[in-house]
């Protein structure tokens, strides 16, 4: 379950359904993936879910230590903490590999 979520392309694409500067593959996968986020029951699920290699589900380093990326189409990801069964400070942001 998402808890909270941070940004305005995340917030945009959870309101409006799109974020305008996306093009529709990314908006749609974007949704997908939070859908995804939104009704696993714990980690384990999620990891099922993103066995893809393309989705690049890891955990980050330096002061992201405590996040996870999944990998909407580079250099597009989804960036998150889980805490408590929960994924909090959900984020859409430019990572570069």
């Amino acid at each position: 379950m998402i808890n909270s979520v941070k940004g305005k392309i995340i917030k945009d694409i959870v309101n409006k359904g799109a974020y305008r500067k996306f093009h529709d593959r990314i908006n749609k996968r974007a949704v997908l993936l939070l859908q995804a986020l939104s009704d696993v029951s714990n980690f384990d699920d999620l990891r099922r879910i993103c066995e893809p290699p393309t989705l690049k589900l890891h955990k980050l380093k330096g002061n992201m230590k405590d996040f996870w990326s999944i990998t909407i189409e580079k250099p597009w990801c989804i960036i998150f903490k889980y805490q408590q069964g929960e994924f909090v400070n959900v984020e859409i942001k430019d990572c570069h590999d």
